[in-house]
């Protein structure tokens, strides 16, 4: 049974098992594993994940299949009532079964019960089936980003939204 959980800093080595399961799979092809490997130091890092959850305003939930941790999204406000979806990941072993659409779902539920009026998001513009995935959530893309990341790497982005 799936359940969604609000995750905090006792969760950031689960956080850190699912992201290093699924970025190779996921990234490698697109980007290279010298870049992944670079990018998972910089944003996965324990100490950048307690930074996230406590200074960033970064909110972590951890979907659940009968109490093994399957994926995580994490969202913080933007500006007002306009929130970024930061992370979303699912384990490429469940990926289909509609997990992502929960986490989705529930977040907007959420932010909308908040007062929230749209959700952003980047994705990697050659991540083909995320981009499915989020039009088909009802996102629609409303830009595009090249994002430095430091050691000479970008991050090469649609931006994507969706009203609350």
């Amino acid at each position: 049974m799936l359940k969604i959980v609000k995750g905090g800093i006792k969760d950031i080595q689960v956080i850190r098992k699912i992201t290093h399961e699924v970025w190779p799979s996921t990234y490698y092809p697109i980007v290279g594993e010298v870049q992944v490997n670079y990018m998972l130091d910089q944003f996965y890092s324990p100490a950048s994940l307690e930074a996230q959850m406590t200074t960033g305003g970064n909110e972590f939930l951890i979907c659940l299949d009968d109490d093994k941790p399957v994926g995580f999204a994490a969202f913080s406000e933007v500006e007002p009532k306009v929130f970024k979806l930061h992370k979303l990941y699912i384990l490429t072993t469940v990926q289909g079964r509609g997990i992502g659409k929960l986490l989705v779902d529930h977040i907007c539920n959420d932010l909308k019960n908040r007062g929230g009026r749209e959700l952003k998001l980047n994705v990697n513009r050659y991540n083909s089936p995320a981009i499915g995935f989020y039009k088909k959530m009802g996102f629609v893309e409303t830009g595009v980003e090249d994002i430095e990341i430091g050691n000479g790497y970008f991050m090469n982005d649609y931006v994507f939204s969706r009203e609350l």
